[in-house]
């Protein structure tokens, strides 16, 4: 890997997911009880679906001809995983903001995996290629899917056309 051959959008969601990756092994959640007090990683529970989707992004970013933007389907993977992330700390910081006994304070490493994740959405989409868009994103990821699987179950048969008598 030659990082700077890299492209600006690789450079910058290998950069984000790596953040993110760092971001889920420092404190999420401190709690504080009768004097007793404890911090959480992001390790835990729905942590574990970030931490999969840092995972991926940076694998992405890693992956095939670096000097050029992410194509189509790797790019919608990328904010799709960076938008997961998102939604899923997002969730984790409304179940632990809710303390019922004790003081719960969140942890300076939610808030650097969200930075970490609004970043690889940020550089996946403003570093795109003019041609990329969300709908033929999402069109190329379900042409590769359907490929990879093939077409099986429940499709109606392709359509003979009517032999000449």
């Amino acid at each position: 890997m030659n990082f700077q051959t890299m492209s600006k959008q690789r450079k910058f969601v290998l950069i984000s997911a790596a953040i993110g990756f760092i971001s889920m092994f420092l404190p999420w959640v401190s709690i504080s009880m009768f004097g007793y007090s404890q911090s959480v990683n992001g390790m835990h529970g729905k942590g574990i679906i970030v931490f999969l989707c840092f995972v991926t992004s940076g694998v992405i970013a890693y992956s095939g001809d670096q000097t050029k933007n992410l194509e189509k389907t790797m790019w919608t993977v990328a904010l799709l995983s960076g938008a997961v992330a998102l939604l899923f700390i997002i969730w984790f910081y409304s179940q632990a903001n809710g303390s019922i006994m004790g003081v719960s304070m969140i942890g300076f490493g939610m808030y650097i995996a969200a930075l970490a994740s609004i970043g690889i959405l940020v550089s996946t989409y403003i570093f795109k290629s003019p041609t990329d868009n969300i709908k033929d994103g999402f069109d190329s990821l379900k042409k590769d899917v359907e490929n990879k699987i093939g077409n099986t179950g429940g499709g109606t048969p392709p359509s003979t056309p009517p032999s000449g008598t």
